[in-house]
């Protein structure tokens, strides 16, 4: 049951490509194209953020986001809201996250994202900084995640 709901979550995700609304640049990696990654700006004593990005796949096959890095953040975890057992709002933790052929995923808040644990930095508007990915098929890649202002995603679901 947990799994048809993050499916649904994420079959619902495919869609949310027009919610992605900053240009940045692309990073392709085999079939595979990273865009719009960012971040919101942090306080000084921010201990984890979270990162949100799209990812689409025009390839035949499927492939998976089996993780991701940055050198400033011991533990980066792959999240998504879910409905538990009992019908409750939760977090839960992904060991991957599938792309489906021709799907184009958007990683946003109050869906999925990537969770940086253990921060010990803040983040400024206008900023970016380097992330790593790893896909099943594709392999690994080196994106830039820009850093916004709050406000500058009104409108968007809240995580």
């Amino acid at each position: 049951m947990r799994n048809l709901i993050i499916g649904a979550g994420v079959a619902f995700l495919a869609a949310g490509a027009a919610w992605a609304h900053h240009e940045g640049d692309t990073f392709p990696v085999g079939d595979l194209v990273v865009s719009h990654a960012w971040t919101y700006e942090t306080a000084e004593a921010g201990h984890a953020t979270k990162v949100y990005l799209t990812i689409q796949n025009s390839g035949d096959t499927a492939d998976r986001l089996l993780r991701a890095s940055v050198d400033f953040a011991p533990t980066v975890v792959m999240q998504a809201q879910a409905i538990d057992a009992e019908g409750t709002l939760a977090v839960q933790d992904l060991t991957a996250i599938r792309i489906e052929p021709g799907q184009v995923l958007t990683l946003q808040p109050g869906a999925i994202w990537l969770e940086l644990e253990g921060v010990q930095q803040a983040f400024y508007d206008g900023a970016f900084f380097h992330m790593d990915l790893t896909f099943e098929t594709a392999g690994a890649v080196e994106i830039d995640v820009g850093v916004n202002k709050a406000d500058d995603h009104e409108g968007e679901p809240a995580s």
